[in-house]
């Protein structure tokens, strides 16, 4: 159904296509370019654009400040070290461990939860998971103690990496190591309330790497002679994690660390974890995250959840066009007019180029620019595709940070050489010259033209203006859920920067109207557990055919906005905390709302229905679900029992 750039005319298209398919590994985690490579053309040493390859707009000149990297401070676990016992409580035993990537995976999918290192806190809670490993190395043995005896006295406990001292609380014999488990499957069972939602087959095998390419992958840790069935196991029928369940307590292990594998997935730093590089499910961090969720709501009465998608529809859904090739902006506006009379507003990704170079020119004069006040007179969200488009946007340096328009001037020579481009330059210059031409936009959200961003993209975005991306594709990511950032894509430092990876691209052939049935059977797939589909529709007529066949099969179950409507959505819901107290032999449940949002949507814990609810406006009440019109502020909901 979407589209990627066409940069580079139709002699260019096989080359093209290649490096779409490269985006399948690491995506930006290049070493030298594999097209570059291949060709060993030589260029010239340096290129200086000529006066008729670029245009200057009269007495347009910016941005006039300075893009600076925020200072790096690592994210400290006592951020997420307050809250109530109905959370979930994650006691870390290391906390250099990728413990972030439990949070932010927890956040997605509506987890509340804290972190501490105190085992005595932990074991206020009535879930509890211990990571990134349980052994007499990590853990004193007074809590050793504590914790054998919480599944015994009704608790839930989650080992992550059980090595050792606490084996027969968990139901098995030994923890055996490995290199050479590329796949975790679970085990279809329509009875297990914990598993019988994973009913596609790439939710019953979730990957763990290429077994064709690599000869080993991640560490993990298979449980031996365990006690009850698996709820997973690897491809060698090996158990990946274990269960075991006490009078009214259970206790659950597994084999690998689901931290580390959250920020592979997050930071695109994995060897083709995914099995397709776009167009696709791939669902690996959901089923994990949705596997947990499964477990806190099944473990406690008082779990309570964030609902993934406003007013709780099935699927957020965001339509998105990249304006990157001379025609596309020329059909842009008779595009938008169709898309308003639908009632659709959609997200326009302009690509600035001013430079007449492989390509031509996208902007050559003031009325090119003046289309872009036309989307936005239409309703359409104005945001970022750089401005060369260039291949090789990831291998650029960083730049000055105070690049302005018209001295920048990046020339794309041939897929393997840009002369003159800078990161700086690509996301700073374009956001100045789409704000200068319609100064009430204000750009939020930037998009790498092929999917390619470099390791200082994270904080680049917030150095330039940004708060959001949409440069990577879901496939890659592992994940059909938006998630948090982290500085330099590693893992100790979050940026309060959000990806909203890419769905569905409609660049990969043949593009027919068939591509709404693929795209519909996908966005089917994502909806029965509240993911979004971000998706790129070409801007012509059978990207017109094809977007109106979509949202006709989807119609009213799917919210739709643009990306800085959902953008805007998904960072006020990341700050929102959710708890479970006791007042007067009632429980109440305190919402605190920190920034106002719309169609914020909480699921209450089983058998309640609310009795009273002060603050937060507007709501409706659909059994234990509570959908509040517009909410700010603290929220307070008494149940019924």
């Amino acid at each position: 159904m979407f589209e990627r750039s066409r940069l580079f005319p139709s002699h260019f298209r096989v080359l093209f296509l290649f490096g779409i398919i490269l985006i399948s590994a690491c995506s930006s985690d290049r070493q030298g370019d594999e097209i570059g490579a291949m060709q060993n053309t030589t260029y010239p040493e340096v290129y200086e654009v000529r006066k008729n390859e670029i245009f200057v707009s009269p007495s347009v000149r910016g941005p006039e400040d300075k893009s600076v990297f925020q200072a790096r401070v690592a994210t400290p676990w006592e951020k997420y070290s307050l809250g109530a016992p109905s959370r979930m409580a994650i006691l870390v035993t290391d906390t250099t461990a990728s413990w972030l990537g439990v949070a932010h995976g927890l956040k997605s999918i509506g987890i509340p939860f804290i972190i501490t290192t105190d085992y005595k806190k932990a074991l206020e809670h009535k879930v509890v998971m211990v990571y990134p490993v349980i052994s007499g190395a990590a853990l004193s043995p007074d809590a050793l103690q504590a914790l054998a005896a919480f599944p015994r006295n009704g608790g839930t406990l989650i080992g992550i990496q059980v090595l050792g001292a606490l084996n027969e609380v968990f139901g098995f014999d030994e923890a055996m190591p490995s290199k050479q488990h590329f796949e975790i499957l679970i085990k279809p069972d329509s009875n297990n309330v914990l598993t019988s939602e994973f009913t596609d087959a790439k939710e019953q095998r979730i990957s763990l790497g290429n077994k064709e390419r690599f000869k080993e992958t991640i560490g993990t840790y298979s449980y031996s002679k365990t006690q009850l069935p698996a709820i997973a196991t690897y491809e060698d029928k090996s158990t990946a994690i274990s269960q075991r369940f006490y009078e009214s307590g259970k206790a659950y292990a597994f084999g690998f660390d689901i931290g580390f594998l959250i920020l592979k997935a997050h930071n695109n730093r994995h060897e083709d974890f995914n099995r397709s590089p776009i167009n696709d499910f791939e669902p690996t961090i959901d089923v994990i995250l949705r596997l947990l969720k499964n477990i806190y709501r099944d473990s406690d009465k008082d779990a309570s959840t964030i609902c993934t998608v406003p007013y709780n529809k099935d699927l957020s859904v965001c339509i998105t066009h990249n304006i990157n090739f001379k025609k596309a902006m020329d059909e842009a506006v008779g595009f938008a007019k169709e898309e308003k009379k639908m009632g659709i507003h959609s997200t326009y990704f302009i690509q600035t180029k001013y430079i007449r170079d492989r390509s031509s020119a996208i902007f050559s004069s003031n009325d090119d620019f003046k289309k872009l006040r036309d989307l936005f007179a239409l309703g359409m969200d104005l945001q970022s595709n750089s401005v060369s488009g260039s291949p090789l946007f990831d291998q650029f340096e960083q730049g000055t940070g105070d690049e302005v328009y018209p001295d920048y001037r990046p020339y794309v020579m041939a897929w393997d050489k840009t002369y003159k481009g800078s990161i700086y330059g690509e996301m700073r210059v374009s956001r100045f010259l789409i704000d200068h031409f319609v100064p009430v936009n204000n750009s939020m959200c930037f998009r790498s033209t092929h999917l390619y961003t470099p390791f200082t993209y994270p904080q680049s975005l917030l150095a330039t203006g940004y708060r959001f991306s949409s440069s990577v594709s879901a496939n890659a990511s592992l994940t059909h859920l938006p998630f948090q950032m982290n500085y330099n894509r590693e893992y100790d430092t979050e940026v309060e920067a959000f990806e909203f990876p890419i769905t569905d691209d409609d660049e990969i052939p043949p593009y027919t109207l068939n591509r709404a049935a693929s795209a519909i059977r996908l966005a089917k797939k994502i909806a029965r557990y509240g993911g979004c589909f971000i998706g790129q529709v070409h801007p012509n007529s059978m990207g017109l055919q094809v977007e109106k066949a979509f949202i006709d099969k989807i119609g009213e179950s799917a919210w739709y906005g643009t990306i800085r409507d959902f953008g805007l959505w998904w960072a006020a819901r990341n700050e929102v905390t959710l708890d479970i107290t006791r007042e007067g032999g009632r429980r109440v449940v305190t919402v605190n709302v920190p920034k106002r949002m719309e169609g914020l949507a909480i699921m209450l814990p089983l058998r309640s229905t609310p009795v009273a609810v002060e603050g937060g406006g507007k709501y409706s009440v659909d059994g234990k679900l509570i959908i509040f019109e517009l909410a700010e502020g603290p929220i307070k909901i008494t149940l019924d029992n």
